[in-house]
């Protein structure tokens, strides 16, 4: 334990007693001890020792006190003064003050406050720590007691089943097909509630799509009626065209372009590299830039660490839809392949003229999750090599590296010919380098496929830059 108590008494008696004691002096003057001693007047008789004797033990054995600077000032005032030889003066000096011990005093004080100024803080923290360790103990009862009576409710009708098995009641293939239909109905179930969703999605889509171009329309009969021209060149390039106009050339005017050639695809676009390479903040960055300048929302972002590790790379984006745990994840992937089919469907029920809004799908640590999630993950894999372009929707995914054990199986000659691979680097495991390698995917002006190509990243691409460009604080592109 920490003496701040102690200290904080200590600190206080040294302040009481500099001021009230130590400070203080018994006698701050002067004073003088005065003996009246004559002489005898028989200094040359032969007794004039016991004379003096005498007069000694009569006078000479009382001594008065008085105020030095009385003394001083009054010996020589009476009018018949008596010689200084008769008298033996004594000097007492004064008794000097301790005045250092006040400036002790304030010193000791403040010691004190800060002492149980640090003793109540640690006594508020010990609460607070005794408080939240109590309440993690209730919890983890809790959770201990709800998790021990579920398991003892499944162990006593898994007992009463058996009992009815062995009696005749009831036979193991009738309690085999009633799980398998229960089994049957929640699938079932589930999967309807996805379609329902998928579909008022689509629908939605589907209204809003209308709706613009109805707008659209009514805008030019009523501007060709008024005889006016058009807002747009009334108003000529708005501020948010301007923004996405100078990023734009940016990309394009950086080497060679090759950056835009990569974000202005359909192609899903996949990362890899070691860690603290960068990949999760190369992904929100092509992300936001598909958003602002490709006019393409986020729908769904599937990282088990979004809303932790991965945070600070996320929290730019506006996604609609986030899946972290195993299960939420599992459904996502399932609805994904769904609602890809019904924009497939969708558009062609649109008339020509009219699109589908892309939109995004952002998908981390893929190796793991093809792992732990398995035939979802699979699915969601296979169909996004197929479906996506079709569906006008962007994928970009972030995975260990580009093994065959990464992905599904018998995938690779589709993933080869049907995706872009980017590979990030750091040198240290934790800064990223603006040095990236297109593995494959990037094609030149003939179309042929630049394989390994050695390319950098701007300084400014990061997702807080981008972020900033287009909410208040617009970016000065230099020309690489």
């Amino acid at each position: 334990m920490k003496p701040y108590a102690g200290l904080t008494v200590f600190g206080v008696t040294v302040a009481l007693s500099s001021a009230m004691y130590l400070g203080q002096s018994p006698r701050p003057y002067d004073l003088v001890g005065i003996k009246f001693c004559p002489t005898t007047a028989n200094i040359n008789k032969a007794d004039a020792v016991e004379s003096q004797d005498n007069l000694d033990r009569k006078y000479c054995q009382f001594e008065h006190k008085l105020l030095k600077e009385v003394w001083e000032q009054k010996q020589f005032s009476a009018s018949h003064p008596l010689p200084e030889s008769s008298f033996v003066i004594r000097n007492i000096p004064a008794i000097d003050s301790g005045v250092g011990w006040f400036l002790v005093a304030p010193v000791a004080s403040g010691l004190a406050y800060l002492a149980w100024s640090r003793k109540s803080e640690d006594d508020e923290m010990t609460a607070h720590n005794e408080l939240e360790a109590y309440k993690t103990a209730i919890k983890l009862a809790t959770v201990s007691n709800q998790g021990e009576r579920e398991f003892k409710t499944l162990q006593t009708n898994r007992a009463w089943d058996k009992q009815k098995v062995k009696h005749g009641f009831i036979s193991v293939e009738a309690m085999q097909d009633k799980l398998n239909r229960q089994t049957e109905i929640q699938d079932k179930t589930h999967q309807s509630a996805l379609k329902q969703f998928d579909t008022a999605n689509s629908q939605m889509d589907k209204t809003i799509a209308e709706n613009l171009r109805d707008a659209a329309k009514a805008d030019k009969e009523r501007e060709k009626l008024l005889g006016k021209v058009s807002k747009t060149e009334q108003e000529g390039i708005t501020p948010d065209s301007k923004l996405k106009i100078s990023l734009i050339e940016a990309l394009k005017s950086h080497e060679d372009g090759w950056l835009w050639k990569v974000i202005d695809n359909m192609t899903p676009l996949w990362l890899i590299g070691r860690q603290g390479s960068g990949k999760t903040y190369t992904a929100a960055t092509i992300a936001l830039i598909r958003k602002y300048c490709l006019d393409a929302p986020i729908n769904y972002l599937i990282d088990r660490h979004a809303t932790v590790d991965n945070q600070k790379a996320w929290k730019y984006l506006s996604v609609q839809n986030k899946a972290e745990s195993e299960d939420e994840i599992a459904d996502s992937f399932d609805a994904l392949c769904s609602r890809w089919l019904l924009r497939i469907k969708g558009k062609n029920e649109l008339e020509q003229q009219i699109l589908i809004t892309p939109e995004q799908v952002l998908v981390d640590e893929y190796t793991n999750l093809k792992t732990l999630i398995g035939e979802p993950a699979e699915k969601f894999y296979k169909l996004h090599l197929t479906d996506t372009r079709k569906a006008k929707v962007h994928v970009i995914g972030i995975t260990h590296n580009d093994t065959n054990a990464s992905y599904p199986e018998n995938t690779q000659a589709m993933r080869e010919a049907g995706t872009i691979l980017i590979q990030k680097f750091s040198a240290n495991g934790r800064s990223p380098l603006n040095r990236v390698k297109v593995v494959r995917g990037l094609l030149s002006d003939a179309g042929d496929e630049l394989a390994d190509a050695e390319r950098t990243l701007p300084d400014w691409f990061n997702p807080k830059s981008i972020y900033s460009h287009f909410n208040g604080s617009p970016l000065s592109f230099e020309v690489n």
